[in-house]
C-alpha cells in the first residue's frame, strides 16, 4: 500500500514545500499507530498546512522514495531506542550513524527495519535531512487505541515536530 498523503497545498512557494512529515505505524497495534495518530492530529493544524504531511502505514520501503523526493523529512514512529516507555526520543540528521550502529528497531515498518532503510538512503547517496521522533511503546497489541501513558505525550511530540520545522525556515531547503 502506498503512502497518503492527504495534505498537499503546497502551491504557495514557502520554503515549507521541501519538508515532507511521515507518521508510520499501523492503528489497529494500540501504540504502533502513535505516527499515524500524529499525522492525523497535524492535518488538523493550520501551521502544518503547507508541508507535506503522509500517512507511512507499515512499509520501510516507501521511505525511501519519500525520502529522495525532498530535502527535509521528519519521521514519527513507535522505537525503541534503548529508552523507557513512554519516553520521546529526537534522533538528529548528525546522530543517524551511531542510530544505524545501535540497530534501534521500529515497531511499525514490517518489510526492513529502519536502520536499514537508513543505511540504504546513506549507500544511494541520497541528500536529505533526516529526524526521527519516535516513542518506546507500552502496548503493540491488537487495538485500536493508543495507551494512556503514549496518548498524553501527543502534544510533547506535535511540539517537537513543530520545531523541526520551525527550525527549517531559516534555511534554503529548495
Amino acid at each position: 500500500m502506498a503512502p497518503a498523503s492527504k495534505n498537499n497545498s503546497n502551491k504557495s512557494g514557502s520554503k515549507r514545500e521541501s519538508i515532507r512529515i511521515v507518521g508510520f505505524g499501523n492503528k489497529y497495534r494500540s501504540d504502533d499507530g502513535i505516527g499515524v495518530r500524529i499525522v492525523e492530529e497535524l492535518e488538523k493544524l493550520d501551521f502544518f498546512k503547507d508541508v507535506e504531511v503522509i500517512d507511512g502505514g507499515t512499509s520501510g520501503t516507501d521511505l525511501i522514495f519519500l525520502i529522495k523526493g525532498c530535502r527535509k523529512i521528519i519521521i514519527i514512529d513507535a522505537i525503541d531506542a534503548g529508552q523507557k516507555t513512554g519516553d520521546v526520543v529526537n534522533i538528529r540528521a548528525d546522530e543517524i550513524s551511531s542510530f544505524i550502529k545501535k540497530d534501534c528497531r521500529s515497531l511499525s515498518l514490517h518489510d526492513l527495519n529502519l536502520s536499514d532503510i537508513l543505511k540504504i538512503v546513506k549507500e544511494l547517496k541520497i541528500d536529505a535531512d533526516i529526524s526521527i521522533i519516535g516513542i518506546k511503546p507500552e502496548s503493540i497489541d491488537f487495538g485500536d487505541r493508543l495507551s494512556p501513558e503514549i496518548e498524553k505525550k501527543i502534544p510533547l511530540i506535535i511540539s517537537m515536530v513543530k520545531k523541526e520545522v520551525e527550525g527549517c525556515q531559516g534555511k534554503n531547503l529548495s
